[in-house]
């Protein structure tokens, strides 16, 4: 249903733009949350607490850490849909970047939070 060629043009190529209109979201765009949970009777339960999770998780990311891609042999960044896993889920198959902490504060947290999840 998310591969239906009338709602969402080309809809194998990687293009998160389809979704935004004059720097807006697109209401013309069927939303894909729609049907990525299910529907009717059968929709998943924990559709909220998935959401919620990753919204948690890569803010927790993007707030400690500085991710820059890595440039290529000839200078350029690395094109991370150049080589793609297919299947169930789709997704680059290599995805080089450095990851730095964006402080020493940030450095200090992410020590805290590693030093507590041993313990348990």
């Amino acid at each position: 249903m998310l591969h239906n060629p009338e709602d969402y043009p080309e809809p194998q190529m990687f293009n998160p733009d389809r979704f935004i209109k004059d720097g807006k979201i697109n209401p013309d765009v069927r939303d894909p949350l729609t049907v990525a949970f299910g529907f009717g009777r059968r929709i998943c339960p924990g559709r909220y607490l998935s959401n919620g999770s990753l919204f948690i998780l890569i803010a927790s990311v993007l707030h400690v850490f500085n991710i820059h891609p890595v440039l290529g042999e000839d200078g350029k960044k690395y094109d991370p849909f150049s080589a793609v896993i297919t299947g169930l889920i789709s997704a680059p198959e290599h995805v080089p970047c450095i990851v730095t902490p964006r402080s020493e504060r940030a450095e200090l947290l992410i020590r805290q939070t590693s030093s507590e999840a041993n313990l348990s």
